[in-house]
């Protein structure tokens, strides 16, 4: 009956996004405060508590990420198993928020804090240029920082804005101060600084990983079909670049490793669609991999696939 209501009541509706949101930007300013307070060691400590607290408190959004596991692994997972990883990830995004409060104690040994694997077999092919396709491993606000300091790529990352204004201006704030450009797609300017980062050779940054209502087309995603979408693939046809992919993971000891994949380019034997199509699977493909072999450091309660397939796009149309 309430399940009814919510789903009928697009102020209920909106009303829960508003305090999902309030309670992420919550949980972000206290990870924040943890970092401001205690150096980095200390403070990533007191994350992993913050999100064992968050594990506890946030019910529908372990419900959320058990039936997602659920989903994707089906019985290959224990019970406690899924619950472990759920608990992992949360404090993750706990650590990754800590992190960013100390990026001040990070940034002079940040070639030690994070290696890099792949890059030099994807560097000629992205030296006049690129898309890089990430996934929401590990910490990939550190991965722009790193590939923009420690690479000396220019680095522009496509986002949507974010509905809880203060998280989002405290992210673009981060960015700018670690050379790295927000380009926000409902920005009138979106479309004038993606092809001004490209013409200079800069990386162009997007997450790829998660149904957002810009431009897709349903290909699988984990096994399942899942809306992804099309400006990479649609950019790389166009333009004729190649699209690299890229995710950070959390190293035992500490620290990060970023693991770079490709280069891929469009096959031009194909008709537009079907080479957007074939492209957007094998970005899928290579960030599924590494989700499956890192799963928890990936948020297992984003709704990936709450919304049905649409199983045809215009190829033509302007990029969201």
């Amino acid at each position: 009956m309430l399940n009814q209501l919510y789903k009928s009541s697009p102020w209920l509706r909106a009303r829960a996004h508003r305090v999902k949101d309030a309670a992420t930007y919550r949980l972000a300013r206290a990870a924040l405060g943890i970092g401001a307070h205690y150096r980095l060691e200390r403070s990533l400590a007191a994350a992993d508590r913050l999100g064992d607290i968050a594990y506890l408190v946030l019910h529908k959004t372990r419900r959320l990420a058990l039936g997602h596991l659920e989903l994707v692994f089906a019985d290959q997972l224990s019970e406690r198993r899924r619950h472990e990883i759920v608990r992992s990830s949360l404090r993750g995004f706990a650590r990754s928020f800590c992190e960013i409060a100390n990026i001040d104690e990070i940034r002079p040994n940040l070639a030690t804090y994070i290696t890099m694997t792949g890059w030099d077999e994807v560097a000629e092919a992205i030296r006049e240029g690129a898309i890089t396709c990430a996934a929401h491993l590990g910490n990939w606000e550190l991965l722009a920082v790193y590939i923009a300091e420690i690479q000396g790529k220019s680095v522009a990352a496509v986002a949507r804005r974010l509905d809880e204004p203060r998280l989002n201006q405290l992210l673009v704030d981060f960015r700018r101060g670690n050379g790295v450009e927000t380009i926000l797609r409902d920005s009138p300017s979106a479309g004038r600084q993606i092809l001004r980062t490209l013409k200079q050779g800069g990386i162009l940054a997007m997450l790829v990983d998660q149904d957002t209502r810009v431009s897709s087309i349903t290909v699988p995603f984990l096994g399942h079909p899942a809306r992804t979408p099309v400006a990479p693939a649609t950019l790389a046809l166009r333009r004729g670049i190649p699209i690299v992919t890229s995710y950070s993971r959390r190293r035992p000891a500490g620290g990060l490793e970023i693991v770079m994949g490709g280069p891929l380019y469009p096959d031009n034997s194909l008709t537009k669609e079907d080479a957007i199509r074939d492209l957007t699977e094998r970005v899928n493909d290579l960030l599924g991999a590494a989700i499956l072999e890192n799963p928890d450091q990936w948020p297992w309660w984003h709704r990936r696939w709450r919304r049905p397939p649409q199983p045809r796009l215009d190829p033509d149309a302007p990029i969201d």
